[in-house]
């Protein structure tokens, strides 16, 4: 019984910790449904990029621009290109790049500061 209850309980935390980490632009036209980096590395020093995946949940083309603010990166968007997704269509975008002097790309940004650094505008 108790097992039971610590089952239901730990889906409704996993249910709530994704959910949390989902964020939503344009009035919830757009979704970023996954913000995650990778790490490349020469044995002494690594270089870590950032990515997102934004889709379009509405029933219409979206006109966005993104912009990532996070300190310290290089290439980073800058909101100054403006593209479209269509209806439903998913995109994999190149936010930026960071620079450690770790072979692991210790220090680099977690999911949580992803998102918070990075902005998306729909112009009309």
């Amino acid at each position: 019984m108790h097992q039971r209850f610590f089952l239901i309980g730990l889906a409704m935390f996993t249910a709530t910790v994704t959910q949390a980490q989902t964020a939503r632009y344009c009035d919830g036209r757009l979704t970023a449904n996954s913000h995650y980096s990778n790490v490349q590395s020469n044995g002494s020093r690594s270089t870590v990029t950032y990515f997102m995946q934004l889709q379009n949940q509405s029933g219409e083309t979206v006109r966005y621009t993104v912009r990532f603010s996070a300190p310290h990166i290089q290439g980073a968007l800058n909101g100054s290109v403006v593209a479209t997704l269509a209806s439903h269509q998913q995109v994999t975008t190149k936010l930026g790049m960071q620079n450690f002097s770790n072979p692991a790309g210790t220090g680099q940004l977690s999911q949580a500061d992803m998102i918070r650094y990075t902005q998306v505008v729909c112009p009309r």
